[in-house]
């Protein structure tokens, strides 16, 4: 009897991370480790005999809600303050002074820098260029200085600068990009970074 093949992909948001694996992101970055070493022999194991031996997908997304609900209700919560200074970086699209930033969390600068790095694995600048890159890419506007004013940059200079440090495109490359790439997201959501050969913010590959 051939043996039943089962791939699971995880998306994991900011904060995720750090409550799935009680480990600061940054310790992960540009590595490829063993789940064992995170959960302890025979977790990763276990989880893929259960995911196995379930006939339907149906099954298999109640095994893993199972498995990650027990993960994130055993470990401590996020950093109330980690999570304030994520949510006012979304909702005000990356655009926050250090000032608005500090009053808001009531932190000292460097304390919610280390913060952000250790729930999140970037820095709150790193954090805003990421938000206001992805916000030109829902956007997707073929009007560049259009698009850099909607996407929260200071003009269309800005933009191209923070495009090609993130992407080693212009904003009309990337664009001519995603036209041409077919959509394999979800209704609601732009494609990962991933999907067009983007960089990390230090400028490699991905």
């Amino acid at each position: 009897m051939s043996q039943r093949l089962v791939e699971v992909e995880i998306e994991l948001a900011p904060l995720g991370t750090y409550r799935l694996l009680n480990l600061p992101p940054h310790h992960l970055a540009k590595t490829v480790i063993d789940p064992a070493q995170i959960r302890g022999a025979g977790w990763a194991s276990n989880a893929t005999e259960q995911l196995a031996a379930a006939s339907r997908w149906p099954g298999r997304w109640r095994i893993l809600d199972t498995l990650l609900t027990r993960r994130l209700c055993s470990e401590t919560p996020n950093s109330p303050a980690a999570a304030q200074a994520w949510r006012l970086l979304c909702d005000r699209g990356g655009a926050v002074s250090l000032r608005e930033r500090t009053l808001a969390i009531g932190l000292g600068q460097r304390h919610g820098q280390g913060l952000l790095r250790d729930h999140i694995g970037l820095t709150a600048q790193t954090l805003a260029r990421i938000i206001r890159f992805r916000s030109a890419l829902a956007v997707a506007s073929t009007d560049l200085n259009s698009l850099a004013g909607l996407a929260g940059y200071h003009d269309q200079s800005h933009m191209n600068r923070d495009f090609r440090a993130l992407s080693g495109q212009t904003p009309r490359e990337l664009l001519d990009i995603m036209r041409r790439t077919p959509a394999r997201h979800r209704v609601g959501r732009i494609q990962a970074f991933n999907d067009f050969g983007l960089r990390d913010p230090e400028g490699r590959p991905t």
